[in-house]
């Protein structure tokens, strides 16, 4: 298939105090179609850098349809159409099944290979899509879900799928939502349970290749049962977002970290705290152990929010997994005592752990919202923390998800991936030069 590139160098959020060199493409300039990227969690750049997956809409008269692309960033950032949603796609609805649903795309690590979850005669099914010749083949399948998440993640040796999804039956309540793992290499599918508080799970592999962290996920969790004693996910597996009462402690989210055999549960001590509150923004650093979590630090007269670092502990009894930052044994750090006003919401790290990208937050008041780079330091006689230096201004209105900035970067830290609606309608850029 031919490349196409349509990519052309905008300026508009470059400022006075951006990096002197910093370029910021455009790379797909269609105005009748929106684009996407991946949200952080879920991998999108091939480990070399070169390839990177994101989400473009149907166009405005229905003939282009929906579906992931691949931005060839060595080839002047050409892009192509990598799968096709011509059938519906995202969360599946209770009672909408229908064949050719698509629940969403990963790529591989190697960048070679585009793996589809998608609906069919009742069962999931993992696609593999060869991306050099386009052959496909079914390379594992289980029986659906009532519902999904959306929630994908692939192994960092590229061998297994998590899949998000609600285990209930439509009839029994306090139902768990857990995880479908898909085996890609032997075809082999089995589940695991979280909780009925998982329905964010914003489920995410580590990305360390190496035995035993390769198996490991991190997960963002709520409290299964609301402060008027209901389940937080009804037996249908639907999302209370009208007139929901808050959590029984109104004490936020936890994070936590689970092998991807439903073993060896670990509580990250971030967040669960009246003046620290997690909102589910998290990653693991780079290729490391640890997990830093922006939170919202509330202490006296105050607002905040600050980048946490924190290592899994492990857990004797379930009340421990929602201890958080009072958990035995909680070291929390915090990367950003030395900013002058800590202020991050999405973030990313590169592969390295050194190296980070932030928007700050923008869900009060959109107009404020900038994007800044740090830089991880681990000095003599204190523990790490970060530096920050300003890198452009998104110019984006965050009314949607797709209109929020969500940077993150490639794997070599070489370039910043963001959203912005500035143009009149969400489309992807690519910042660099600013090393």
């Amino acid at each position: 298939m031919a490349l196409a590139t349509n990519a052309c160098e905008r300026d508009e959020f470059r400022t006075p105090c951006s990096p002197e060199q910093l370029q910021i493409v455009q790379i797909c300039n269609d105005p009748a179609r929106d684009s996407e990227a991946f949200y952080l969690d879920m991998p999108s750049w091939s480990a070399d850098s070169s390839r990177l997956l994101f989400f473009r809409g149907a166009s405005d008269d229905g003939v282009q349809a929906p579906g992931c692309w691949l931005c060839e960033v060595q080839e002047d950032f050409a892009i192509r159409p990598a799968c096709e949603y011509r059938d519906g796609y995202g969360n599946m609805e209770y009672g909408a099944q229908h064949d050719g649903h698509s629940f969403g795309c990963v790529l591989s690590p190697d960048g070679q290979n585009l793996y589809q979850l998608a609906y069919r005669a009742g069962q999931v099914e993992v696609v593999q899509i060869d991306l050099n010749t386009m052959a496909q083949t079914t390379v594992c399948a289980t029986p659906a879900p009532l519902r999904a998440r959306g929630s994908l993640s692939i192994s960092a040796d590229g061998e297994r799928i998590a899949f998000g999804v609600f285990l209930g039956d439509g009839i029994v309540e306090g139902a768990p939502w857990g995880a479908i793992i898909f085996n890609v290499r032997t075809g082999h599918a089995h589940a695991i349970e979280f909780g009925n508080g998982y329905r964010n799970m914003h489920c995410q592999y580590s990305r360390n290749p190496v035995a035993p962290h390769v198996h490991d996920l991190c997960l963002n969790a709520n409290l299964p049962r609301l402060s008027d004693g209901s389940w937080l996910t009804p037996p249908d597996g639907s999302w209370r977002w009208q007139d929901v009462p808050p959590d029984a402690d109104e004490l936020g989210s936890a994070l936590h970290v689970v092998r991807d055999d439903g073993a060896n549960w670990r509580v990250v001590p971030i967040g669960r705290d009246r003046q620290m509150l997690s909102g589910g923004h998290c990653n693991w650093r780079g290729q490391g152990s640890s997990i830093v979590a922006s939170v919202y630090h509330y202490p006296p007269g105050r607002w905040r929010a600050p980048l946490i670092e924190a290592y899994p502990l492990p857990v004797t009894e379930e009340a421990q997994l929602w201890m958080g930052i009072h958990a035995p044994g909680a070291a929390p750090i915090d990367l950003t005592r030395h900013v002058a006003r800590a202020d991050a919401c999405h973030f990313g790290f590169d592969e390295s752990g050194r190296h980070f990208v932030s928007d700050s937050d923008g869900y009060a008041t959109a107009a404020y919202s900038f994007m800044y780079t740090g830089t991880y330091v681990e000095p003599d006689g204190e523990p790490p923390y970060v530096t920050a230096r300003y890198l452009l201004l998104p110019r984006t209105s965050w009314k949607t998800q797709p209109a929020h900035p969500h940077p993150f970067f490639s794997p070599d830290g070489n370039y910043v991936v963001f959203q912005s609606d500035f143009t009149g309608r969400p489309q992807v850029y690519i910042a660099m030069g600013y090393f």
